[in-house]
């Protein structure tokens, strides 16, 4: 448990957590490999946020994944999977994830002062692979890939050019390409461990490229696991 705090510590100095739209998700890897298998993950993030993420086993090989943020500043963030999910052998676990995200975020610019604000909505999928139930403290571990369409509706008020009246605003509709990489690991007992996330983000604008989009490069996730 010490580790954990002294990483989650440690990476606070390398996060600005107040000037972004959008940043990695701690989405809960669940590792699922039987039907019926149901696993609530609940915790806070590096960026202030509180997070919840329910998993569980439909069938012998498919899996649904529904997961919810809110944030400082009144920021959200919702999405829902669908998966395919096998057992490798020696308590491995792979999984293979289709889903759709909904968010909301809002970044401000005290020099201005002025801010940016709006909606997003990502089409992605997501590769996971790790080992369940080892002898060490029942300990998970593994990482995970996501990859996805960003499409992104973006209102500029005084964020990214100064305007005189305040009445004016423009709207910026973007293309986007996401890539988002994951480690976690999990400890405790056989049902309610704690968890550990460390998630990057990548995002590359393939519209209006002279404007950058606000988004984090790095978030840290801490809470619970429990499985039913």
């Amino acid at each position: 448990m010490k580790i954990y705090i002294l990483i989650f510590q440690l990476a606070v100095g390398f996060i600005v957590t107040s000037c972004v739209v959008y940043h990695p998700q701690t989405t809960d890897i669940p590792l699922i490999n039987k039907k019926n298998d149901l696993r609530i993950d609940a915790g806070i993030s590096l960026i202030p946020s509180a997070h919840a993420t329910i998993s569980y086993g439909l069938t012998r090989s498919i899996a649904v994944q529904s997961f919810g943020s809110f944030g400082s500043d009144e920021k959200y963030y919702f999405q829902g999977a669908v998966g395919y999910f096998k057992g490798l052998g020696r308590q491995k676990v792979m999984e293979i994830y289709g889903g759709v995200g909904y968010g909301y975020g809002e970044v401000k610019d005290n020099v201005n002062p002025g801010f940016l604000f709006g909606n997003y909505q990502l089409y992605f999928t997501q590769f996971n692979f790790g080992k369940v139930d080892c002898e060490f403290a029942n300990l998970d571990f593994g990482f995970a890939l996501k990859a996805g369409y960003l499409y992104t509706i973006l209102t500029d008020k005084n964020y990214y050019d100064y305007y005189s009246n305040e009445e004016i605003s423009n709207e910026y509709n973007d293309n986007n390409l996401l890539l988002e990489p994951t480690i976690f690991g999990r400890i405790g007992g056989k049902k309610l461990k704690f968890s550990l996330k460390a998630g990057s983000c990548w995002i590359y604008k393939f519209t209006d490229r002279a404007h950058h989009f606000p988004y984090s490069y790095i978030n840290v996730g801490l809470g619970l696991n429990y499985r039913f």
